[in-house]
């Protein structure tokens, strides 16, 4: 584990988040840039269900990360997008760290004119070279990915 103190210069290609502690639990509110604070807790009895669980806001950040790289690909291919939704899920291994052993990603694209295979596409590269959160996991967690045309 890297440490460092607080007189530290931040790099410029940094993101920061602040956090802090909300009651004698694990309650914790966080927040990034000038955007309204979100909470994280666990459930009792470390926590009282008060926010996300961090593992469930990956799974958003991970969602998200993706979705962003799959469809800006697909509109570089000046593909028509009505309507995108995604649902992901992960689960956790039973050994600590209980961290993901498995995503799996819906991707849910109302279109006229993508193809299955234009999909496909857009996620091997999303995964190999565009979103970095795919990149921190590769290795280790195993990622499925659905694809739902409507």
């Amino acid at each position: 584990m890297n440490t460092t103190t607080s007189t530290t210069q931040t790099p410029v290609n940094a993101i920061e988040a602040s956090l802090s502690l909300v009651n004698s639990k694990l309650h914790i509110t966080g927040q990034a840039g000038n955007f309204k604070p979100i909470d994280t807790d666990y459930i009792p009895p470390y926590g009282d269900g008060l926010g996300y669980m961090p593992l469930q806001l990956f799974l958003i950040s991970f969602g998200a990360c993706a979705a962003g790289a799959v469809l800006t690909l697909l509109r570089r291919m000046q593909k028509d997008i009505e309507a995108f939704d995604m649902n992901v899920s992960g689960v956790r291994r039973t050994e600590h760290p209980t961290s993901f052993s498995t995503i799996t990603v819906e991707y849910i694209i109302t279109s006229k004119d993508v193809t299955e295979q234009e999909v496909q596409k857009a996620l091997a590269l999303a995964e190999q070279s565009i979103c970095p959160v795919w990149a921190m996991i590769k290795g280790n967690v195993e990622v499925n990915s659905v694809i739902t045309l409507l």
